[in-house]
């Protein structure tokens, strides 16, 4: 039940970060994590949908077209392409997966501290009820501006039903025997409380914004990535982003498979998780899915488990499938504020203290982190790679 749990945890709030409609990431946690199973040989390998790779998504697609339409998710199935298609390389070309080995993981977590910090300041407005701030740069000045919206001009009752679920869901995970329910039952106290101020006020009068329809919710939902001829400008402005979403799938994947060498005291070979990898983000722009990558808390909960087989993985996702196609209404139903309060929790656990406070023990390591992190906010994803590895070698 514990990993059918996180499975669920997991697929819920990743959509809006990436901002395509949630049906991408209950995909990514059914088909992205089967297609890592079955290529996998690893008995407690689980990959699944990532929310540090759905935030990359987003920030690369943010000048290119507006998020939820249609060219929108067709650039976003092509950077997932675009992003398998480079790790595959890694896969075939022994010595760049061998370099993966050498990126420290100072500046993965920089990184993704820094990403975290981005995901909280951003969803600001949503969290407000307000629009999308669709500004392309990111200074802190536009975060600034967001609060300063939200505290003027938001919409109260978007920002209580933020706080129920965010007060909820926080003081359900500051117990270890609920910690996985937290995400959950913020989001149906959240849900609770909204449809109780609508049928209160009337919804509209409360402009309280819903997640989606999930009517479209299948076995499979077949999908073609965007690959034009008119297209072709826009696709290359995106190729950085590929770049960046391949490496830091890969950084991830390799970083949860040293975690687990050192917890299992035995060797698990980094190139089936980069071949894993690869195949699935192959695989899944074709059926609107989001990007995958490897999970130490999935892989260290099936190892503390006891998982035998690959086939508990595949359970968790068939089990989730069954799920969404039973209870789609009632996700459906799900306040925008509620998951602006998730993506906020989500953002704060990408910053926990002890992941980063080995890197402390010594000033050069600081650094890096340090620079990583600054990098993201300064310049960008693709620049804070460039940037962090540079220093990382010297």
């Amino acid at each position: 039940p514990e990993l059918y749990t996180l499975s669920l945890h997991d697929a819920l709030p990743i959509s809006p970060l990436a901002g395509v409609p949630p049906y991408f990431g209950i995909y990514a946690a059914i088909w992205g994590v089967l297609i890592t199973a079955l290529f996998n040989k690893s008995k407690v390998f689980h990959g699944g949908p990532n929310s540090t790779l759905s935030a990359v998504l987003g920030v690369t697609l943010l000048p290119v077209a507006p998020q939820f339409g249609d060219t929108y998710m067709g650039y976003a199935l092509t950077l997932v392409l675009m992003a398998g298609l480079i790790q595959l390389l890694f896969w075939l070309i022994r010595p760049l997966s061998r370099l993966l080995d050498l990126m420290s993981e100072a500046v993965i977590n920089g990184m993704i501290f820094g990403i975290g910090l981005f995901l909280i300041l951003k969803s600001l407005t949503a969290f407000g009820g307000l629009p999308i701030n669709t500004e392309v740069e990111w200074p802190l000045v536009i975060a600034w501006h967001n609060l300063l919206a939200l505290l003027e001009i938001g919409n109260m009752h978007a920002i209580e039903i933020g706080l129920v679920t965010l007060i909820s869901a926080v003081v359900v995970r500051a117990f270890d025997n609920t910690r996985n329910w937290g995400i959950l039952i913020g989001i149906v106290a959240g849900t609770l409380y909204s449809q109780y101020l609508n049928s209160k006020y009337g919804l509209e009068n409360t402009l309280i914004e819903q997640t989606a329809d999930f009517s479209a919710i299948g076995f499979v939902f077949p999908s073609i990535p965007i690959f034009t001829q008119d297209a072709l400008p826009d696709i290359i402005t995106i190729m950085p982003g590929a770049v960046t979403l391949a490496l830091l799938g890969l950084f991830q994947t390799v970083a949860a498979m040293r975690r687990m060498n050192r917890k299992m005291g035995q060797l698990v070979d980094s190139r089936e998780g980069i071949s894993s990898d690869a195949i699935s983000n192959c695989a899944l722009p074709f059926l609107s899915s989001l990007p995958t990558c490897a999970s130490f808390n999935r892989m260290w909960l099936m190892h503390s488990m006891g998982a035998s087989s690959r086939w508990v993985a595949c359970s968790s996702a068939i089990f989730l499938l069954i799920f969404v196609l039973a209870f789609s209404d009632l996700i459906a139903i799900i306040p925008i504020p509620a998951m602006a309060a998730v993506i906020m929790i989500v953002g704060a656990n990408m910053m926990r203290w002890e992941d980063v406070r080995p890197h402390f023990s010594n000033w050069p390591e600081a650094s890096v982190f340090l620079t990583a992190f600054l990098s993201v906010h300064i310049f960008g994803l693709f620049g804070a790679v460039i940037v962090a590895s540079s220093l990382d070698r010297k």
